[in-house]
């Protein structure tokens, strides 16, 4: 079973309307933007914890990962608890896939939640 609703003419309107909204140039100079930003801030906020906690970030764009050096489930229990909703991918990555008309605060605020939640991880983990 593929779709329900596939191909019936309120779908095919709505998917011709979001891919002339998706061709403008602003929007996706927006989205480039934003996946700078992103970058930037994960970057910035992450790095206190690269080649320990954090083994690698990779992706491009808005479609990142962020690979731990161990389960990252607390992180993402810890950033669901703050509002920030993270996917699990392959093991020790947690996968970051925000939509594309996503505002630079709202980015800059889920990296910083990143970041909190990885402190407070990693430091739980000393500890322990």
């Amino acid at each position: 079973h593929g779709t329900t609703f596939g191909g019936n003419p309120l779908a095919c309107r709505v998917g011709c309307t979001v891919m002339e909204h998706i061709a403008q140039p602003e929007f996706l100079e927006h989205v480039q933007a934003a996946g700078q930003v992103l970058d930037q801030e994960l970057k910035q906020a992450l790095a206190p914890f690269m080649g320990s906690t954090v083994v690698e970030l990779r992706g491009t764009g808005l479609l990142r990962g962020i690979q731990f050096s161990s389960d990252p489930t607390p992180v993402i229990d810890r950033a669901r608890d703050h509002g920030l909703l993270l996917v699990g991918a392959g093991g020790n990555t947690v996968r970051l896939v925000p939509p594309l008309n996503t505002r630079l605060a709202d980015i800059k605020r889920g990296a910083a939640i990143i970041a909190d939640c990885v402190t407070q991880v990693a430091a739980a983990e000393r500890s322990a």
